[in-house]
């Protein structure tokens, strides 16, 4: 008989397990498409999804120093997607969804754009760049800007370093290599602190970053994406994704 009332016991709690996963929300390893599924059945919105990774990169990022500034109105740009939602008015797929832009790609707002450097820290540029435009339009929440290497590495230093926001650290291995200039968004993106990154690509600086942290990458072909207003090393080279 007690044999009997530990299976039924763990019979409830399996079940009740599996409802909390059909009615909640699994935040880590999130994707787009999850995380649109969970704005249309309920389970998620926008407000909470940046509480999260705000909470990720409060816990994290001292150690990691992937992101080198967070956006202080990531939560009213989420409020403000999350009631436009409730007036069936979601304005793209991307609608909602928190972005993570290198520090290298411009921005109208209250966030620095830097490269990096301490030399560029309280300069505000004239307009958002062109990639930054597109996602406010799809409706993106702007979350912060992740780590660069310092001038994207032309400037000689460590793969990930900047004056501003010091080393970033690979987050399956603290003493392996980051790699790439894009350092801060390939550990922003594989520890969870975003479900998007942006970075840009000279020399393989999307492509080693994806591959050190293990995460999906994807540089465009030279001029399928905009570079104005992204601090360039070449125009024969240089692209962002």
């Amino acid at each position: 008989m007690a044999w009997l009332r530990l299976q039924a016991a763990a019979a409830v709690l399996a079940l009740t397990a599996i409802a909390g996963a059909a009615h909640g929300f699994e935040f880590h390893e999130a994707t787009i498409d999850a995380i649109q599924l969970g704005f249309r059945n309920g389970s998620l919105t926008s407000t909470a999804l940046v509480r999260f990774y705000l909470d990720q990169i409060g816990r994290l990022n001292p150690l990691l120093r992937a992101v080198i500034e967070v956006n202080p109105d990531a939560l009213r740009q989420a409020a403000c997607a999350d009631a436009e939602r409730g007036r069936g008015q979601p304005t793209g797929a991307l609608h909602g969804v928190p972005v993570l832009l290198k520090d290298n790609i411009a921005t109208r707002d209250a966030l620095n754009t830097t490269a990096g450097s301490l030399a560029l820290l309280g300069s505000v540029v004239r307009r958002d760049a062109g990639v930054a435009a597109r996602l406010r339009r799809a409706g993106a929440v702007v979350l912060g800007k992740s780590n660069p290497s310092e001038w994207s590495e032309f400037r000689q230093v460590d793969n990930g370093w900047s004056a501003r926001g010091g080393q970033t650290r690979n987050p399956y291995v603290l003493s392996s290599d980051p790699c790439g200039s894009s350092a801060g968004s390939g550990v922003a993106a594989a520890a969870n602190m975003a479900a998007v990154t942006l970075g840009t690509d000279t020399d393989g600086s999307i492509l080693c970053p994806s591959s050190f942290n293990s995460v999906v990458g994807i540089r465009p072909t030279l001029g399928l994406t905009s570079r104005a207003g992204v601090v360039p090393i070449t125009p024969l080279q240089d692209t962002v994704g």
